[in-house]
């Protein structure tokens, strides 16, 4: 029998393709799980979320509005968020009078910072002396946050309910 060469240079070969073919099954071009195993650091260790808070709008008036709310997350991150609503028309088909987001349940509180909304002559703010609501407290994974625009303009009001 005829040898090529020394036996370990072709060993090493044959483990840096395995290696490279470890490390590309994944997702993407590398495998995160294999990556931090490697280099200590990776993105397949990071926790996944425990579940989700909704927030959502309902607009039963007449009026164009918009709900616009300040959204903290535990690593003190600030979100402002706003959620716009058509005027209710009373039509299932058209779902614009109503938005719904969905945010991690990374949340440390939600405040309704305001609510604006078209009257005839301009525009109407209103509900912005609520207090947040907090994680713990009124607020915890898998809850609903519902904003309902009522009334008739001028008269308008926002509710501010968990479910």
């Amino acid at each position: 029998m005829m040898c090529r060469g020394p036996l370990l240079p072709r060993l090493w070969g044959v483990a840096l393709i395995h290696l490279l073919t470890a490390m590309m099954a994944g997702c993407g071009v590398l495998n995160p799980s294999l990556v931090g195993t490697v280099a200590g650091s990776s993105a397949g260790t990071l926790e996944p979320p425990q579940g989700t808070i909704l927030i959502s709008v309902f607009n039963t008036t007449t009026s164009i509005a918009a709900a616009r709310f300040e959204i903290t997350k535990k690593n003190g991150g600030v979100l402002n968020l706003v959620i716009p609503v058509q005027p209710a028309d009373n039509n299932p088909a058209n779902e614009a009078d109503h938005g719904t987001v969905i945010q991690d349940c990374d949340v440390q509180s939600i405040r309704l910072a305001e609510v604006l909304a078209s009257v005839p002559g301009g525009v109407q703010q209103f509900g912005t002396g609520l207090a947040p609501l907090e994680d713990g407290l009124q607020l915890s994974c898998g809850k609903s946050v519902v904003v309902t625009i009522v009334g008739t303009p001028p008269n308008l009001l926002a509710t501010l309910n968990m479910y």
